[in-house]
């Protein structure tokens, strides 16, 4: 038996999937079951949650001026944004004289020799 959802019911999931309500609850609060949901509603879900992202996104921009701690917290927690990191790397060639090569090279060899147990 095929469900199809009335006008009443499609308008109660589209109202959820506007509030970035997960299939879970939107399936509780309509009282099918998550596939069912899935199977008939999943392009519309996915039009609905990427509708809210959109909605999101244009009122993090109108408020960064008078809240911008919400619209990082929001960006971060529901849009997946992250702040941007700088890293430099400074790395200075660091030379060794010669006669400490030397000495470094003589040691590592008497090491490997002991560890071989011919020392």
């Amino acid at each position: 038996m095929a469900v199809v959802f009335n006008d009443e019911q499609m308008q109660e999931i589209e109202r959820l999937a506007l509030l970035n309500c997960n299939s879970n609850t939107i399936a509780e609060a309509v009282g099918v079951a998550v596939n069912t949901l899935k199977r008939h509603c999943g392009r519309k879900l996915r039009h609905w949650w990427a509708t809210y992202r959109v909605n999101l996104r244009e009122s993090q921009d109108k408020h960064r001026e008078t809240s911008p701690d919400m619209a990082k917290f929001l960006g971060k927690n529901v849009l997946g944004q992250v702040d941007k990191i700088e890293t430099v790397n400074k790395t200075e060639i660091i030379t060794i004289p010669k006669i400490e090569q030397e000495a470094t090279d003589e040691a590592c060899k008497v090491y490997k020799l002991k560890l071989a147990g011919r020392a």
